[in-house]
């Protein structure tokens, strides 16, 4: 290693050092002030996020209207997806969301005691299983489960935060749909002529994988929805259960690797309380984890790459990665943001190195 590189080398270091040391007493200094500064901006960043995902399912829409329909006002064609969305979001809440909701009370008010005796009654009938949760069973105290209680309590702030921030969903998505193009052309307007081209190049692949992923995501979600509803009517869950759990899975595939396995447990639980009706009696479970196992993993491996592209296909540890760190950071609006920051970040690198490789 030469001079200039081992000095260039040290200067990197001490930069580096200089700002971790600094953040550290910055937060020390104005820990309170910075923490309440992170709730200001989840509580509008969470609207941006649910108007961003939305915008992007409807521009097919707007595209359609303006190209097919030669609608030249915007507002004119953003109208008319407000009306649909309104049609359509209503059709579903009759049709479906009724049902999601009723059941969802009916399962936590009265089902959930059923379960617990039923649970315990298989474990006490199996002695296998029996032995296995005796030598757990000290490790199951309060104390233990005081975290995931805590746990189970944000999440449920969290969706209270959500049914309040819904209230300015509509006001950024008007915009995102009407303004989107011309915000863009002034953020460009304000960076250097000479850097412009790559600012715009930058977007447009940004937007593209965006775009990929938000129309993919949803798209898996409902397919994966239709199946695990398929699967248990086939199952015996009977046809309102079936459309609560299944619609429940696929809400929660959301997340990917996770939510497919943190949804799988309620229908799971439940079958144990159904053991004389439903498809494989008591082992039941066993069969929903391992059909959950292989949609899962056709969704991951030949689903999702082939709907969203190379573009937003990730390696599962940078995925992860990707949940805990912006999840951490920004709540159940980074959870649904992670991904699509994450993919733009991939793809900014991947230009840069094509520009470095010319």
């Amino acid at each position: 290693m030469t001079d200039n590189k081992r000095m260039k080398v040290l200067q990197n270091l001490s930069i580096v050092t200089l700002v971790l040391v600094s953040m550290f007493y910055i937060n020390k200094l104005f820990g309170s002030q910075i923490s309440l500064l992170f709730r200001a901006f989840n509580s509008l960043l969470l609207p941006f996020g649910i108007a961003l995902f939305i915008s992007y399912l409807l521009n097919p829409i707007i595209n359609l209207l303006e190209n097919r329909f030669k609608i030249k006002q915007r507002w004119i064609s953003v109208v008319i997806v407000f009306l649909i969305l309104i049609v359509v979001g209503g059709l579903f809440l009759l049709l479906i969301g009724i049902t999601i909701y009723n059941e969802a009370e009916q399962f936590f008010l009265y089902d959930w005691e059923s379960i617990l005796n039923s649970v315990q009654s298989f474990v006490s009938k199996n002695e296998f299983v029996n032995t296995i949760y005796l030598q757990i069973e000290d490790y199951l105290t309060f104390d233990e489960a005081v975290p995931v209680i805590f746990s189970v309590i944000n999440v449920f702030r969290g969706i209270v935060g959500v049914v309040v921030s819904i209230v300015l969903t509509p006001v950024f998505l008007f915009f995102l749909l009407h303004d989107k193009q011309r915000v863009f052309k002034g953020i460009v307007s304000a960076v250097p002529k000479k850097y412009r081209v790559h600012v715009e190049e930058l977007g447009i692949r940004a937007n593209d994988v965006i775009e990929k992923y938000f129309n993919g995501r949803f798209l898996s979600m409902f397919i994966v929805s239709i199946m695990f509803t398929i699967v248990l009517l086939i199952f015996g869950f009977g046809l309102d259960k079936a459309i609560f759990f299944g619609f429940t899975l696929g809400f929660l595939d959301i997340i990917p690797y996770i939510g497919g396995f943190v949804g799988i447990l309620l229908p799971v639980l439940y079958s144990f309380t159904i053991t004389d009706t439903v498809l494989f009696g008591q082992w039941a479970f066993v069969w929903l984890v391992g059909i959950n196992l292989v949609i899962q993993f056709i969704q991951g491996n030949i689903l999702q790459p082939y709907i969203m592209g190379k573009e937003v296909n990730l390696h599962p540890l940078l995925v992860l990665s990707s949940f805990i760190f912006f999840g951490a950071l920004f709540g159940i609006t980074g959870i649904i943001l992670a991904i699509p920051i994450t993919g733009t970040i991939k793809t900014s690198f991947e230009y840069y190195q094509s520009l470095q490789d010319e």
